[in-house]
């Protein structure tokens, strides 16, 4: 036995534990620290994914010489493009330990799992910066379905006067611009309107699979209930009572950084400058509250938000790939 199948042989695989919260998001951070996350966000993930509907299967890998959780892996359906057959993939390896074969090992529990569920597809996401990644899914029959910029806005030195003609434009057109906070206050029963405004511009987003609408409590619970929700900071764009668009902010528990949510106007709103204004209250309320930075992903050929991000001064990243494997079901 060679000196990798040894570190391999010396792994255990096995199920997921509610001991095993912790491990799971250091290894998650040690892999991609400029997204950090807590354990307490993946709690809330996790407890609030209806399991009635929605499969969730994760197993880690233990080293079992140190005692320790070194990577783990998960399959779970999208609730947002939901096949009961098709799943997205997850699996993280502590960096120190890549190239050892304990992915392999995670992949290849993962695959039993999708097998035994008649899976027709699995999909996953891979950062085209690491070559290691790229190769481990390729090798595995993973072909490429779809690109994502990684988008940072440094808040301190967009300009912002630049925009005040597009902020005039939509003023001029009726379109006035309040909080989630606002809206329920003066109508607590604005959120089906709400939560019907963001089905309906997420059918518009780009995918590799199909939208699929979630329904008012799934939404409430990844939004309004949910540990990174800043109702200040959720943007509606109104047209004589009827919602026009949206743009959102969320709050993630570590760092001085905010993630940016769905920003989108209706079909039969577009092209009055209501994106870009409702990106302005989103780069001044960062800004009002002292974030640094603002974070975003867009479908390499969504022409129209690339545009409106690149004005506002967003700095691309490497993408996200997302790699898709279809398996005989």
């Amino acid at each position: 036995m060679n000196r990798l199948q040894q570190i391999s042989a010396d792994v255990e695989i096995r199920p997921f534990e509610e001991r095993d919260y912790e491990a799971v998001v250091a290894v998650s951070n040690a892999v991609f620290p400029d997204r950090p996350w807590t354990e307490d966000e993946l709690r809330y993930e996790d407890t609030h994914l209806d399991s009635n509907k929605y499969a969730l299967e994760r197993h880690v890998a233990v080293d079992r010489q140190a005692g320790g959780t070194c990577g783990y892996g998960e399959i779970r359906h999208l609730p947002w493009n939901f096949h009961p057959r098709k799943f997205g993939m997850t699996i993280r390896v502590s960096p120190e330990l890549w190239g050892r074969g304990i992915g392999a090992r995670l992949w290849d529990r993962l695959l039993q799992s999708l097998e035994a569920r008649g899976a027709l597809a699995v999909r996953t996401l891979v950062k085209e910066d690491r070559a290691h990644a790229m190769q481990f899914v390729r090798t595995r029959g993973f072909t490429e379905v779809m690109r994502t910029w990684d988008s940072h806005l440094d808040v301190a030195s967009c300009d912002l006067s630049r925009f005040q003609e597009d902020v005039a434009q939509a003023k001029a057109a009726g379109v006035a611009i309040v909080t989630l906070r606002d809206e329920l206050v003066n109508d607590p029963s604005c959120l089906p309107h709400v939560h019907a405004l963001e089905m309906e511009l997420g059918a518009d987003v780009p995918n590799p699979d199909p939208f699929t609408p979630v329904d008012l409590q799934q939404w409430r619970q990844h939004t309004v209930d949910a540990p990174w929700f800043i109702p200040d900071a959720y943007f509606i764009a109104a047209i004589e009572g009827q919602y026009a668009g949206v743009s959102t902010l969320w709050r993630p528990q570590i760092g001085a950084w905010l993630q940016q949510g769905l920003t989108g106007v209706k079909r039969g709103y577009r092209g009055r400058g209501i994106a870009t204004a409702l990106k302005v209250r989103t780069v001044e309320y960062a800004r009002t509250h002292g974030y640094a930075q603002i974070k975003t992903e867009n479908e390499i050929h969504n022409a129209p938000m690339i545009a409106i991000n690149d004005r506002f001064g967003f700095q691309r990243q490497p993408v996200w790939i997302t790699f898709l494997k279809e398996l005989a079901g």
